[in-house]
């Protein structure tokens, strides 16, 4: 009997017992349920029925494009008791294979997703037999692409009613700028770290003001949606001051923007602990529900999983500000959900050490951010969203 009293079964049980580790496991759990169920569903005969309304999905197999498919999946019979729609989803490759007949009229709604990088002839082809094969259905494109600009919205226009975004701009302007770069933020990095950068300029039509939507962003995947699945966020101990496990790899001005947010991150390391470097994913999210902060640098987008991560594992969120752009939900509300700084992280040493003297305004500011995720699935508002679409 005296093993099960020493050290390495205290340990177990006290790992076991764990909130923040039973609610990871249980996310990495949900996640890897909808793998299967995914796969498993590709594999259905295409010829599905559609004898009856039907809301069909085709979507590109991608972990980002697919999170904005699962919550779809997940209310499907709440679909179809309020709207009247029989859901079904297949990957946009499978498009070929639907033959034209009287059934697919029966199609009132397609979602479709494309690769970021889809050749113009490609994609028109695409829309062609979407338009050709479900003529009486309301064509809505999810945008799950990083950048915040609309390059492909002009190509889309002529095909599609609602064009869905996960990150809007606050100022429509913003989308017909002259960018030095691709994105608002090349441009602003670039000249910030002196790239070597074209610069660019969308046509977007007028009609934007009509078929642009705010979309539900990376909440949507099905690991969130059960780490917002409890009422209160993990609280306990937190031996960890500053979480800065981020990539630093990529094109110049995201390398350069990304090593200035890792150094200015180390910098507090010789007197608080600062977590970085390569850590695997199970691992970081427990280690996520033991920082006190978390410092989340943009990506070739705005947003990324790391925010909503940190958001629902209790971790104060410190982002450049995102005041420009409309999210929904929206956790980037600051000193309310979030702590904005500088995009050049000029004011992330004075950020972080007020909040880590202030340990009752992180745990308000976070009770609040984790609050606007589990109301959100609580209050089922994926629905309101749903309605915009559809």
């Amino acid at each position: 009997m005296s093993r099960w009293r020493g050290k390495g079964f205290i340990k177990w049980s006290h790992l076991v017992a764990s909130r923040i580790v039973i609610r990871v496991w249980r996310a990495q759990l949900s996640d890897f349920i909808w793998k299967i169920t995914r796969r498993i569903s590709c594999k259905v005969p295409v010829q599905a029925d559609c004898t009856v309304p039907s809301f069909l999905f085709l979507y590109y197999p991608n972990s980002i494009a697919e999170s904005q498919l699962y919550p779809f999946y997940f209310y499907r019979k709440k679909l179809d008791r309020q709207f009247g729609l029989t859901f079904w989803a297949l990957p946009l490759g499978s498009l070929e294979r639907i033959s034209e007949d009287a059934s697919t009229a029966n199609v009132k709604v397609v979602a479709v997703q494309a690769h970021f990088h889809i050749e113009d002839q490609a994609f028109g082809d695409i829309l062609s037999q979407i338009k050709s094969k479900f003529p009486k259905a309301k064509v809505v494109f999810f945008d799950w692409y990083a950048p915040s600009d609309l390059r492909l919205f002009s190509r889309l226009d002529p095909f599609i009613d609602k064009y869905v975004k996960k990150t809007v701009f606050v100022d429509s302007h913003e989308y017909r700028r002259n960018y030095f770069g691709d994105t608002n933020l090349m441009d602003y990095y670039g000249q910030l770290y002196n790239c070597k950068h074209q610069h660019k300029e969308y046509v977007i039509p007028d009609s934007i003001a009509q078929k642009l939507v705010t979309g539900v962003g990376f909440l949507s995947a099905p690991y969130l949606h059960s780490l917002f699945s409890n009422k209160g966020m993990p609280v306990g101990s937190r031996s960890i001051d500053l979480n800065c496990r981020f990539s630093i790899k990529g094109s110049d001005w995201y390398s350069q923007m990304r090593a200035e947010a890792l150094k200015r991150g180390l910098k507090f390391s010789p007197n608080y602990r600062v977590a970085h470097g390569p850590l695997s994913r199970t691992d970081y999210l427990i280690e996520l529900g033991r920082s006190k902060m978390t410092f989340s640098p943009f990506g070739y987008g705005e947003t990324c999983w790391r925010d909503y991560e940190a958001v629902a594992l209790g971790s104060l969120l410190l982002k450049p500000d995102m005041g420009h752009l409309t999210t929904y939900p929206d956790i980037f509300i600051p000193y309310e959900t979030y702590v904005p700084i500088a995009w050049d992280f000029s004011d992330f040493p004075e950020k972080f050490t007020y909040y880590i003297a202030k340990p009752d305004e992180r745990l308000r500011i976070t009770k609040n951010a984790y609050q606007i995720g589990y109301q959100f699935f609580k209050d089922e508002k994926f629905f309101h969203h749903l309605k915009q679409v559809i």
